[in-house]
């Protein structure tokens, strides 16, 4: 078995809600470190697997020795925490948008390269095994349909300009990976066109279209002002391809691909799974492999994400 300590650095509540319960069902996570600026004894109690907490991450990362880290802090301070970490010889999981900047993004992969370390961003949405059903259909889809509008707290930072907040940060990483995933490709063109924004300028919401090669496009919605939805429609010339829940299935669902080709309809059913988990086995692998398996899609969702934020400035 391939022993990790992780070190948790932020205890937002996607790493409570996703993050953790992933960590205590891996047998190669033995101990689980909590850095949290404000975190208590009391609100750690009952994790599965927990070690030292600490208050301060830039401590926790120079006195322990260098494992696996995962910063799950506001994004306004992924790039600081991604720097220093993989400067202390830290393998290092962000969650996304781990680095909206490409130049930034560019100068931390090369850091890891250098260092042999791993540097991954936790878009793991498409480690589920329902897109291996999708990625065979997809070869036929040259039309993509995407709406993910998730309920965001009025308190939450997404709500913050300052700590990075915004619908295109929060929900951009999706659609910035969406062509990659499905066709390995960058798009040649995006347009995006914010629809709600706050009185000082922050997206809520937004609708974009991103052009790839062979004709194929990817037409979406996404924010915080709509009711939930949370889907992906795959138009091909002979069939249609609908998936509920592609960007966040809870592990304990089991996942639907219908496919409706000339008339006939087939329902794929795909037994409960924990894509965050299956994303940090990758990883750990990674880890003692020395795969870099993870910058490219790094790098290629950074650049995407760059320029859908530079199209909505733009318009």
């Amino acid at each position: 078995m391939r022993a990790t300590e992780l070190l948790l650095i932020g205890l937002s509540r996607f790493a409570r809600r996703r993050v953790l319960p992933a960590a205590a069902s891996m047998p190669e996570i033995t101990t689980v470190d909590i850095a949290g600026r404000h975190a208590t004894p009391d609100d750690v109690a009952g994790i599965a697997k927990l070690g030292r907490l600490h208050g301060d991450w830039r401590g926790a990362l120079a006195t322990r020795a260098p494992g696996l880290a995962y910063v799950s802090l506001v994004n306004s301070e992924h790039a600081v925490a991604v720097r220093e970490a993989l400067g202390l010889g830290w393998h290092v999981v962000v969650d996304k948008p781990a680095l909206s900047d490409a130049r930034v993004a560019a100068e931390m992969v090369e850091l890891a390269r250098s260092s042999s370390l791993v540097l991954a961003e936790a878009t793991c949405y498409s480690f589920h095994p329902m897109f291996s059903v999708v990625r065979k259909s997809a070869a036929d889809a040259t039309k993509v349909v995407a709406v993910f509008t998730p309920p965001v707290p009025a308190g939450d930072f997404r709500h913050d300009r300052g700590r990075g907040g915004g619908a295109l940060l929060d929900t951009g990483p999706y659609l910035a990976s969406l062509g990659r995933v499905l066709w390995d490709l960058e798009p040649e063109e995006v347009s995006v066109m914010v629809a709600d924004r706050t009185a000082d300028g922050l997206d809520l919401s937004y609708s974009a279209l991103a052009r790839y090669a062979e004709g194929r496009t990817v037409v979406g919605h996404f924010g915080f002002t709509n009711t939930y939805r949370n889907a992906l429609q795959l138009l091909g010339r002979h069939e249609v391809v609908d998936i509920e829940r592609p960007f966040s299935m809870p592990p304990e669902n089991e996942a639907r691909v219908t496919i409706r080709k000339d008339n006939e309809e087939r329902i794929h059913r795909i037994a409960p799974a924990d894509s965050m988990r299956l994303f940090l086995d990758r990883v750990i692998d990674a880890t003692y492999t020395g795969s870099r398996e993870f910058d490219e899609p790094l790098l290629g969702d950074a650049r995407t994400l760059d320029r859908l934020i530079r199209s909505a400035n733009d318009n």
